[in-house]
């Protein structure tokens, strides 16, 4: 995906009126802790409405199952794609990045673009306009703080 192409589209999106959900993806090959800052970062500049983060996930039977297995990227202790509860784990590593490093990459990047001044005060002036958007906001946000504890209990 180029960048350049992205930044114009969520522009042009924006200027149109058309409300965006980013989707990203941690822990794909080639990830390090410097991709890791720079898609949270890109993520902070485009500023969707919403967004959501996901793990790495190598299915039995897909390309990245079989590169992960031919580079030594999914161990048998750590090839679990949930947890009993349900919770995403981390199944891949890479040299210079754990499996808990990616785990964690997951709840750092919620953290760093929900909880910014700016997302915040977007969020509560929404909430303030219209009531449905309060209802759904409070909802939202209390899945999100459920979500980070859960995070937690599975990483311990």
């Amino acid at each position: 995906m180029r960048i350049d192409v992205a930044k114009r589209f969520t522009k042009d999106c924006r200027d149109l009126g058309i409300v965006i959900h980013g989707t990203f993806i941690m822990g794909l090959p080639g990830e390090t802790q410097e991709t890791i800052r720079e898609t949270i970062a890109f993520a902070k500049e485009v500023n969707p409405h919403t967004l959501q983060v996901s793990l790495a996930a190598p299915y039995p039977g897909t390309h990245l199952y079989k590169q992960a297995l031919e580079n030594g990227w999914l161990d048998d202790a750590n090839a679990e794609l949930v947890d009993d509860n349900g919770v995403q784990m981390a199944p891949l590593h890479y040299p210079g990045l754990s499996h808990t490093e990616i785990f964690d990459s997951v709840e750092t990047f919620y953290r760093s673009f929900y909880l910014r001044p700016a997302k915040i005060a977007s969020i509560v002036g929404e909430m303030v306009r219209s009531p449905d958007m309060m209802k759904r906001r409070l909802r939202e946000g209390a899945e999100f703080f459920r979500f980070l504890r859960e995070r937690r209990a599975a990483a311990h």
